[in-house]
């Protein structure tokens, strides 16, 4: 029987051969650091300096895509923003090419950064806030030359990810669930037509497991959502990590978040009133991503309790939907969540 590949994990013996292209002095150590939709290993010469090799899954990013990430890093390096950049090999590439199991990978070297993961508090959500409001600031003038395949709107935000989750609502929910998913992303989508919201550069991800603070700087890393787009979705995925996993201080350290980042850049009224409805297309392109990628994930988490929880959020962001009020009136969506 012949065996199918679907995500191979590469020996650290491997990364250490990839890294002889590189000026790293001396004996090379690499250890498998960990695994997310990308494979990352940390790297660390001779003298002690430090990096981080990612390793990339293999049909997730194709090369132009990895090339407009890389090109980003570079442009905010460039300006003195504390950001983990891509490191040139001998030839001057940054993008190495590996023939997995599965099928062409990619990989790139990147600078390691110090510190460790902020603590959430008021006084680090203001330092948060400032950090993101001076990477829009400064990746203004940015005009990538590569394809990312993809923006931060409502199509990759809403519309695919409602094309993944709608049928597994279906499979372990009701037609009255599935009617309440499809009504929030249908009127979130609305809402956010309305206004007239800025578009630029955009981490994608931006929340405190993805940067290091040292110094009392923030420095950020793990750009792999990036894209141009919403920057009001930008900001408000800060806000969903607050609401998802520090509920006591949300409302003090959201204030605090604000504030930062008012200090780097303005925002208008319409992107302020955008923010909570990106907060629910944060949790939908989350759940889509999760479901999309089973082998990260596993499916063991996929059941009707989970997608209770998950349908109940959507309706908690959305209180005041006539819309969904209506269909409790007419006693349909009142069953299952």
């Amino acid at each position: 029987m012949q065996i199918t590949i679907k995500h191979s994990l590469v020996d650290p013996e491997t990364i250490k051969h990839i890294l002889t292209n590189y000026d790293l002095s001396g004996d090379i150590h690499c250890e498998y650091l960990a695994k997310g939709l990308n494979d990352t290993y940390f790297v660390m010469d001779e003298k002690k300096e430090m990096y981080i090799f990612r390793l990339y899954r293999a049909g997730w990013r194709d090369y132009s895509a990895i090339s407009f990430e890389l090109q980003a890093l570079l442009h905010l390096h460039e300006q003195d923003f504390a950001v983990s950049y891509p490191i040139q090999k001998k030839n001057g590439q940054l993008i190495n090419e590996l023939e997995a199991p599965e099928g062409k990978r990619y990989g790139v070297l990147f600078s390691y950064t110090e510190g460790d993961r902020p603590e959430i508090n008021a006084a680090n959500s203001e330092v948060i806030g400032g950090t993101l409001g001076r990477l829009h600031r400064l990746s203004s003038d940015l005009s990538p030359e590569h394809e990312r395949g993809f923006e931060l709107d409502t199509n990759h935000l809403l519309d695919e990810p409602e094309a993944v989750i709608s049928p597994v609502i279906e499979k372990y929910m009701d037609a009255d669930a599935l009617r309440i998913f499809k009504t929030v992303v249908e009127n979130t989508k609305a809402d956010l037509a309305e206004l007239d919201l800025e578009k630029g550069f955009c981490h994608g991800d931006f929340h405190n497991h993805n940067m290091h603070i040292h110094d009392d700087t923030i420095s950020v890393f793990d750009f792999d959502s990036c894209a141009v787009g919403y920057r009001g979705y930008d900001i408000a995925v800060s806000w969903w990590n607050l609401k998802n996993n520090y509920r006591s201080l949300e409302e003090e350290c959201w204030d605090a978040f604000l504030q930062g980042y008012l200090a780097e850049r303005n925002l208008s009224g319409a992107e302020m009133k955008s923010l909570p409805l990106f907060i629910t297309a944060r949790r939908i392109w989350l759940m889509g991503t999760m479901l999309n990628n089973n082998d990260v994930w596993g499916t063991n988490w996929i059941n009707k309790r989970s997608l209770m929880l998950f349908i109940g959020q959507l309706r908690t962001d959305r209180l005041g939907d006539e819309d969904l009020r209506e269909l409790d009136n007419t006693g349909k969506g009142s069953g299952e969540v």
